[in-house]
């Protein structure tokens, strides 16, 4: 299976790195990690960008447990001049090696536009089960809501003729 990247060079999806076998009774730390990708991202690229995170864990050495794509949400504020991004949440056991080369690679995509590591727990179990990765739906794109409607322009501000900025030689 290869599929090319944004810059055309291509991708070999097949020799994706197994995850590690660990002894009985190994402890690693847990790990998330959340990160925004640019909402015009199509389904392929999503997945590819979810591959990629899962293929850098196995390399470094640790077990990606599940993926979730959020979806396409609403941001609380605009990131890089877009107001919507597909979240994805990654769920994963390890060293603290694997979250710096995780965030180093997300750094360096211009798709990416936030992420955030946390450390869930210092001991977990390396034998966690490895869960079913998980698409939601994300919000519904709602359209643009429609410009108010003008307002009837008073010109006398409720005040009746020349009470207010009338001429002050008509006043005087």
């Amino acid at each position: 299976m290869e599929q090319t990247n944004s810059s055309g060079n291509a991708l070999d999806l097949s020799t994706a790195i197994p995850a590690p076998n660990f002894p009985e009774g190994a402890k690693l730390r847990e790990y998330e990690t959340i990160f925004a990708l640019k909402a015009d991202l199509g389904d392929e690229q999503v997945e590819r960008y979810k591959e990629r995170i899962r293929s850098l864990i196995h390399r470094e050495g640790g077990k990606a447990i599940k993926f979730t794509i959020w979806g396409k949400k609403k941001t609380q504020y605009e990131l890089g001049r877009q107001s919507r991004a597909i979240y994805i949440h990654a769920l994963y056991l390890g060293g603290s090696k694997i979250v710096a080369e995780i965030e180093r690679n997300l750094r360096m995509s211009d798709d990416v536009v936030r992420y955030q590591s946390i450390k869930l727990a210092d001991e977990t179990d390396a034998s966690k089960p490895v869960e079913q990765d998980v698409k939601l739906a994300g919000d519904v794109d709602q359209p643009e809501r429609p410009p108010r409607e003008e307002r009837e322009r008073r010109d006398d501000f409720g005040g009746g003729e020349g009470e207010f900025g009338g001429d002050e030689a008509e006043s005087a």
